[in-house]
């Protein structure tokens, strides 16, 4: 999806003018989904390079975005608009639309700025060379950059690692036991602490908080986290408004029933909080025990859905204060406060910081070092921000202290008085879903309102989609007009967007392209009665696999985006999914139809089974005695044993593979007793391997990658069996000292504990398979075809950690949560947490129902309960309940769009076996097809045979005849080249050791001997008529432009041999010239065609395949972007550049 240049006719033209042109206030671009946002960073770039006055060097700019991709798409794109505007000859005619855009954006900058084309060009040139320097990346990114630059004032090695949580987890293993052993000493100074803190914790509990601990998003200076007996003030707000909300409830509820009961119940432990003498111990306790015992009735009488949802959460947090423990949380702070202070030391004395320490160590180092602020601010003179919504708070405090005011520091990010015009933020809090990494919607909407746009910013709004159908866009503008309201600090007012006028225009052919409905929600009946939440998941998948096979895949139409109808491929179809925990239910349905699938994002390594395989065979060849491993190795591929052999090798006490008398007895068959003396031998050559070493001859000597392919998805395991080879390796290389003991029982502990982990990645995107991945990873892409699944399904607001310490930028709280104790901080938090998470599903669902370009589908498998977050409900709650009470097939509206329920019955129950039919004659075998087919494979093969080895692009296109170069005519004879085949032979040669920087090109002495060296014998005889044509050649050429260009460039490279594998054969050439002028790269041929300057353009074009593969690879080979390829035709001194644009997609290895 591409903005065009912003045009008059679209509905938010001014807004987006606005964006790219103002200087002299701060930005804050509100872009909704599929609005253009890159294309407008990356215009907003161009014209703070080019601006009058003031221009802007790229390396003064920050430009910082979520992912390395988007970084990286940015950059491209910036570089490629760049060099259009160095390619635009504002003298000469425009070829076509593309070329004529181009030029119209030229003269308006032209006209804008008052700029020259030649002033133009050269800031260009300079953005050009300096581009690779230039600040446009991730905030983790930025942030290391300035570590880096002031190493000792943010006290980190210069040269410092970045972790990505292992070497962290090394280092806490190593000293997390050794600190343990002297605090659990009968000499520890806290022996009695330890002992009243272990009679109600666990160490494994312990050691989880002070993991969570050792983060550095934990602030360790804050004093007590819990100290008060009396609630902080914001604390005690908090609990007073809860505590009139409970009175208010019981004031219009006034019965005595179970509602009635709790919140009473409830009232009385909140108010027990706030006055603690209030309420007598035993009363307490027996409150405690009515509110864990009982919840709040959604159906009694009298009771609105607001009311109960309000009592919930009353309850809720009168069960958290219930677990308040605040002198247990506080003496377990103050014992591991030492250890998590001298971790954090290690850690960053061994020469590492973490990906968190990144940003906290930049913004203590803008906050609490003036003179860094300073320098900083003078350094980068704006700052460009894009994804803001999803951008952690502490990258917010960074942005503001560099944007502050010179001279001015704040010492609080809430006082900073920002410098106008420095900042550009782009960002949708529509889309704000990733709190899981501390994006934070509360400090988001705090910046923009209170500072950003409170100091006279601007907002600018961008709502016209590029992406979505039309008919897509109503649907959701009337769902989320009425889902997502505006709450202060938890939901911002939604925006609506609109489809852009081009996307109106093809409605009707879209509509006539396809059956498939625009917007469709398949409600799937089951025909059971009794349907769990894995049966309704097993459901849908069939139902699922079977839509695609048979309404589908290469049976819809639609319009692509280059304007043609096409069917639909897999690879034009996402499933989109809440979380990936449960996909496999849905996979094995696809997997049996034969529909290729690719999962994105999955983070389940460790659970791959033949990673899980591996590291039984490792665990079972470092351990002979581990007989579960052994176990686990025969029921695996490699050794193929049933459960029954299994467990007749147990009676007989062959379950131990070094018994040689077993390996060769009789019992054992052969494969078996094979697969026992390989272990056997593995097992005596791994005891004094490094790790690295080990693992590798295990899988050299073991068919392990051969059976893994053999896999439905077996080029994935492959590559994940390579992964898991480079991580044992890696592990041994990390830490000199690890035995192969010891790198297996890691590996084990992180397949055992299912540690997160993205399988080995493959060049996945360009194949034709159907995407598979999870909303949050679908964020910024876009397919034809959409598939919300399992949106029956809600979320589990269940916390599983043991303990952990949790922060609150807004109010700069940390609470603690450990066993089953918290604090009051935490109950605070995880309440605010709770409520933002139930309205960021909200947001979840737009994100996931803007991804469709062309159809969106809802699927729904069958469920009775509605659990939270649940996306049907979502939808239903719009729709007044007319999913739930469908009975049949029908269309509904929402807002001036149209969704169509589709009722859809499945069952697991396997189809009857069909009748077959007797046969009453003999079936004649028809033997032609197969004659054919073995006729048209031997008349390839001769074919093959006959064709050269070796090709060059003028071969190609069989130009030989009309042709002069020297480096195709290398297979020809000497006899078989004519005198004007031998004067362009002996014109590359002669140029090849020209000198274009001598002032008066003095070339017919040299001419003389070069001739008098290089004409063959058998042409002497036309020396005079040669000898005059090559002179009529050179002496155009030196006259020429183009000469005079090769004069003031730099020569890097004549003649440069070509050799690189092309369609099963080898494709050679030879590159002429590579010279580079102003920072960029060009390539040149040399032609000595006898045409007419008329011809040049279509004379010209018969050399494009050769223009582009000699362009793709010079691009691969020295890693550079090809400016231009230019033909030089050397009789007529002119010079044609051919557009590389045409074939983006021609690859050579």
């Amino acid at each position: 999806m591409t903005a065009p240049v912003v045009s008059i006719d679209l509905p938010d033209a001014l807004d987006r003018r606005i964006a790219v042109e103002a200087f002299d206030r701060n930005l804050v671009v509100t872009a909704g989904a599929g609005t253009g946002k890159t294309t407008l960073l990356v215009d907003r770039l161009a014209h703070l390079l080019l601006r009058n006055p003031d221009p802007l060097k790229i390396t003064e700019i920050v430009a910082l975005t979520f992912t390395n991709k988007a970084a990286n798409e940015m950059k491209q794109r910036l570089r490629e608009q760049l060099h259009n505007y160095l390619e635009v000859d504002l003298q000469t005619e425009p070829l076509d639309e593309a070329q004529k855009q181009r030029v119209g954006e030229v003269e308006a900058l032209i006209q804008l700025y008052r700029l020259s084309k030649d002033e133009l060009d050269a800031r260009v040139h300079e953005a050009l060379r300096n581009l690779e320097r230039a600040d446009i990346g991730t905030i983790h990114s930025f942030a290391a950059t300035l570590l880096r630059l002031y190493p000792l004032e943010a006290g980190v090695d210069p040269q410092f690692h970045e972790d990505d949580g292992k070497q962290c987890e090394r280092i806490f293993d190593e000293q997390w036991d050794l600190w343990l052993d002297q605090e659990l000493s009968l000499k520890s100074s806290h022996a009695d602490d330890w002992r009243k803190v272990l009679k109600q914790l666990a160490l494994e509990q312990i050691k989880a908080l002070a993991t969570s601990l050792c983060s550095e998003t934990v602030e360790l200076d804050r004093g007590k986290p819990n100290g008060q007996k009396q609630p902080a003030m914001l604390l005690r707000s908090w609990l007073q408004a809860l505590l009139s909300s409970a009175a208010d409830l019981n004031e219009r509820h006034p019965e005595d029933r179970v509602n009635e009961k709790l919140v009473r119940t409830a009232r009385e432990i909140i108010q027990k909080h706030l006055d603690p003498g209030g309420l007598a111990e035993t009363a307490l306790a027996d409150h405690k025990a009515y509110v864990s015992e009982h919840v709040i009735s959604s159906t009694i009488k009298g009771w609105s859905e607001i009311d109960v949802e309000q009592a919930q959460s009353i309850l809720r947090v009168a069960k958290g204060l219930c677990r308040i423990d605040a002198g247990l949380t506080e003496l377990v702070w103050q014992l591991l406060l030492p250890y998590v202070k001298r971790f954090r030391e290690t850690f960053v004395h061994q020469g590492f910081v973490s990906f968190d320490g990144l940003l906290i160590r930049a913004r203590n180092l803008v906050r609490d070092h003036l003179r860094v602020r300073e320098d900083l601010k003078r350094r980068y003179r704006t700052i460009l921000i894009d994804e803001f919504q999803d951008t952690d708070p502490i990258q917010y405090e960074i942005l503001l202290y560099l944007a502050e005011r010179p001279g001015n520091p704040a010492s609080d990010w809430r006082k900073v008085k920002l410098t106008p015009g420095k900042v550009f933020v782009v960002g949708d809090p529509k889309q704000s879903i990733y709190a899981f990494r501390r994006a934070d919607i509360e400090a988001y909407l705090e910046v923009v309102e209170k500072i950003i746009k409170a100091q006279d910013g601007v907002e600018c709004r961008l709502t016209t989609n590029f992406r979505s159908a039309a008919a897509i866009i109503d649907v959701v503008n009337g769902v989320f007009s009425s889902l997502i309201k505006a709450q202060p600090g938890v939901q911002p007012d939604y925006i609506g967007i609109q489809p852009a006028p081009q996307r109106n225009s093809l409605a009707v052919v879209r509509s006539r392209a396809t059956a498939l409905p625009t917007v469709l929600v398949r409600k799937i009946v089951a025909q059971e009665e009794e349907v769990g939440a894995e049966k309704a998941r097993r459901l849908e998948g069939e139902s699922l696999a079977a839509w695609l096979t048979d309404e589908v895949l290469d049976k819809v139409s639609f319009i692509n985006a280059k304007g043609e109808q096409v069917r639909a491929q897999p690879k034009d179809v996402a499933i989109l999914f809440r979380k990936l925990t449960d996909i496999h239910d849905y996979l094995e349905p696809m997997r049996r139809r034969g529909i290729r699938y690719v999962v994105e994002g999955e983070r389940h390594f460790y659970a791959a089974k033949e990673i899980i395989d591996a590291v039984n065979l490792l665990r079972a060849i470092e351990n002979p005695h581990d007989r579960l491993a052994l176990v686990g190795v025969l029921r695996s591929p490699l050794g193929g044993v049933t459960d029954q052999v299994i467990y007749d090798l147990h009676c007989q006490n062959s379950l131990d593979y070094r018994s040689s008398e077993q390996a060769g007895g009789k019992n054992l068959p052969a494969a078996l007793a094979e697969l026992y003396r390989t272990l056997a031998q593995l097992h005596d050559d791994c005891r004094t391997m490094p790790v690295g070493d080990a693992v590798s001859h295990i899988f050299s000597a073991l068919p392990l990658k051969l059976l893994a392919a053999c896999y439905f998805h077996g080029e994935q395991a492959v590559a994940n069996l390579e992964k898991l080879r480079q991580q044992a390796e890696l592990l041994g290389r990390e830490d000199g000292a690890m035995t192969f003991k010891q790198a297996i029982r890691r590996l084990q502990d992180r397949v055992l504990g299912v540690k997160e982990e993205g399988e080995s990645v493959l060049a996945e995107e360009n194949v034709d398979a159907v995407r598979i991945m999870s909303i949050h990873k679908s964020k910024g892409l876009e397919f034809p075809i959409v598939v919300l699944a399992g949106c029956q399904t809600g979320t589990e607001n269940r916390r599983n950690r043991q303990a952990e310490a949790l922060f609150d930028w807004s109010s700069g709280l940390t609470g603690l949560c450990v066993g089953p104790f918290t604090d009051l901080a935490a109950v605070y938090i995880s309440e605010k947490n709770r409520l933002r998470a139930e309205e960021e599903q909200k947001r979840v669902f737009y994100v996931a129902m803007t991804r469709a370009r062309e159809h969106l589908v809802i699927s729904s498998g069958p469920s009775k309960e509605r659990s939270s977050g649940n996306f049907i409900a979502m939808l239903d709650e719009v729709l007044e309940d007319q999913i739930r009470g469908a009975g049949q097939s029908t269309v509904v509206k929402t807002g001036s769009g149209k969704l169509e329920i589709e009722i859809v019955e499945a069952s697991l129950t396997a189809p009857g076996r069909a009748k077959s039919k007797k046969k009453t004659e003999e079936e004649k075998r028809n033997w032609q097809p197969y004659v054919d087919l073995w006729r048209r494979r031997r008349q390839n093969y001769e074919a093959t045979l006959k064709a050269p080895a070796f090709v060059t692009p003028t071969s190609l296109k069989q130009q030989e005849q009309e042709t002069t170069e020297a480096a195709e005519t290398t297979q020809r004879a000497a006899h078989d080249r004519t005198p004007a085949m031998l004067v362009g032979e002996l014109a590359h040669r002669f140029l090849e050791h020209w000198d274009f920087s001598a002032r008066t090109p003095v070339y017919r002495d040299q001419l003389e001997l070069f001739l008098a060296t290089w004409l063959p014998p058998e042409y002497r005889k036309h020396a005079g008529p040669i000898q005059a044509d090559m002179e009529t050649i050179l002496e155009r050429f030196v006259k020429s432009d183009i000469y005079a260009e090769l004069a003031g460039a730099r020569v890097l490279g004549r003649e440069v041999p070509l050799l690189m594998p092309w369609q099963g054969r080898i494709m050679e050439g030879v590159i002429d010239l590579i010279y580079e002028r102003n920072g960029l790269l060009y390539l040149a041929d040399y032609k000595t065609d006898r045409i007419e300057p008329k011809e040049l353009r279509s004379g010209a074009e018969r050399y494009r395949q050769q223009a582009e593969i000699y362009s793709q690879a010079a691009c691969q080979s020295l890693k550079r972007e090809i400016a231009a390829f230019k033909l030089i035709f050397l009789r007529l001194g002119e010079t044609v550049e051919v557009d590389l644009n045409s074939n983006k997609e021609l690859w050579l290895f």
